[in-house]
């Protein structure tokens, strides 16, 4: 089992997870065999979110228990510090390039490249972007709102403090024992590119994950305007927006229910 420097703490709770749920068919960044992966460029036709089709092999995105909570500041807000972890327990890698006409264009419009089990590919256009991100030393492109984070009392009914995060999609832990599909080499998110990137190309290959550590940019919840101590759900959801074509979207959500006082936070419960 071999993983990134970005995300070293999830695989207590990550293998109990594959263990008992994670059972479809699936795919360090210190050693990283490559596999490549076919693409739909040059194929015939491009079509637009289009649903799961016959014979399509597919990613399945997984949220797997939220850790490592921490209450912290952003300024002189406090917020609650949390890890992610996203698996694709699919039999397929996701396969995501993003692209533009020229440099000065913010965003790359982004399109998936879904294999077939003839071998061959096809590609499908979506709704997510990418764009360049500096904050925290980041300075690689983002799909942007590939997570999404929210916070309620125990008993309430009123989401607050959501945030939908921009993701790098990578390989970080090889949970599964399956190859890599995507070489440090050509899949570096557009590293230092933001004014020379066309097009840039992300992934996250079956059976692996995809870690954010609770103290890097964006890994929080405001709790602000919360009364503390108190009980609280805590949700994250990969793709909200629906953008991606997976084989199911029953296992995209996470929660956690939490005591969280105005230096503490322990965990009560997985699930809320």
């Amino acid at each position: 089992m071999s993983f990134s420097s970005r995300g070293r703490c999830f695989f207590a709770a990550a293998m109990m997870v594959a263990m008992s749920s994670c059972t479809a068919p699936a795919g360090s960044e210190a050693a990283r065999p490559s596999a490549s992966v076919p693409t739909a460029q040059g194929s015939a036709s491009v079509q637009q979110e289009s649903p799961a089709a016959n014979g399509d092999l597919l990613p399945d995105l997984v949220m797997l228990p939220l850790e490592s909570f921490h209450v912290a500041y952003e300024g002189d807000q406090k917020v609650l510090r949390f890890t992610t972890n996203v698996l694709n327990g699919g039999n397929a890698p996701l396969d995501v390039t993003g692209s533009r006409a020229g440099v000065g264009d913010l965003d790359l419009t982004v399109s998936q490249s879904i294999l077939k089990s003839d071998g061959s590919a096809r590609t499908v256009k979506t709704k997510a972007i990418m764009r360049y991100e500096m904050v925290d030393g980041h300075d690689h492109f983002h799909v942007q709102d590939f997570e999404r984070y929210q916070i309620r009392p125990e008993n309430g009914t009123t989401w607050t403090g959501s945030r939908k995060e921009g993701f790098c999609l990578r390989d970080d832990g090889n949970l599964q024992g399956k190859p890599s599909r995507y070489d440090d080499a050509d899949f570096d998110c557009g590293t230092d590119e933001k004014d020379t990137a066309l097009t840039v190309r992300q992934g996250l290959s079956e059976g692996w994950v995809d870690v954010y550590d609770w103290y890097l940019e964006g890994q929080y919840i405001e709790l602000k305007d919360l009364e503390l101590p108190g009980n609280f759900c805590v949700q994250a959801e990969a793709d909200p927006g629906h953008f991606l074509t997976e084989s199911t979207r029953e296992n995209n959500v996470t929660s956690a229910l939490l005591r969280i006082s105005d230096s503490d936070v322990s965990v009560i419960r997985q699930g809320c």
